[in-house]
């Protein structure tokens, strides 16, 4: 009898891990979608709930927002995130980690860029963004637009206990730039110790 009940404990078990990771990776696929979507039309009262908490002990949430908007619009440039494309969210793989889940999202991106200044501007700023993006990526429509691909980009999103969604941070560790120290702060301070310990063994 003691054989059996072990059994039935095993199973029910076995059965709510299951329906536990099809619930992640339904709320994941969900949340990434809604990340997207606010992303693109710079939504950043929505965007920034999937963004975590801790992000604003470095940089208040006023302040970040601010700062997102006068870096995107302003007299040298605008800026516009016209693609985010994530591989199939069906096949991401859902880790653990201490009381976390997490994953690395992979996606590709358009950006266009509306240059303002004069022209020793656009001259000095072309060279610095093809370094940047890569220099097949970057192409110019006439004299003050410029389009940029972004390849092979990585979303990693974290899902904390009582959280109510996942959080995103973009992964810069490999980027141009990626090994400043704010970029290593940000990093850091937003992933949670036993996520970053895990990703390094990847």
């Amino acid at each position: 009898m003691r054989f059996v009940l072990s059994l039935l404990i095993l199973f029910t078990l076995s059965g709510l891990q299951a329906q536990s990771k099809k619930e992640l990776a339904k709320s994941l696929q969900r949340d990434l979608e809604d990340y997207r979507k606010f992303t693109l039309v710079a939504n950043f009262d929505s965007s920034f709930q999937f963004m975590s908490p801790r992000m604003f002990d470095i940089v208040p949430l006023d302040s970040l927002k601010a700062t997102m908007l006068q870096s995107m619009d302003n007299e040298y440039m605008k800026i516009e995130l016209t693609g985010m494309e994530f591989e199939d969210l069906k096949k991401l793989k859902i880790h653990k980690a201490g009381d976390y889940y997490w994953t690395m999202v992979p996606y590709n991106g358009k950006m266009r860029m509306e240059l303002r200044g004069d022209e020793a501007f656009t001259k000095m700023l072309v060279p610095i963004l093809k370094k940047q993006f890569g220099n097949e990526n970057v192409r110019m429509e006439g004299k003050s637009i410029m389009n940029v691909s972004l390849k092979n980009k990585k979303v990693i999103a974290v899902k904390e206990p009582g959280a109510p969604n996942w959080y995103m941070l973009e992964d810069k560790r490999g980027e141009n730039g990626g090994g400043s120290d704010m970029q290593k702060m940000i990093y850091e301070t937003v992933i949670p110790e036993d996520v970053r310990k895990a990703i390094d063994k990847v």
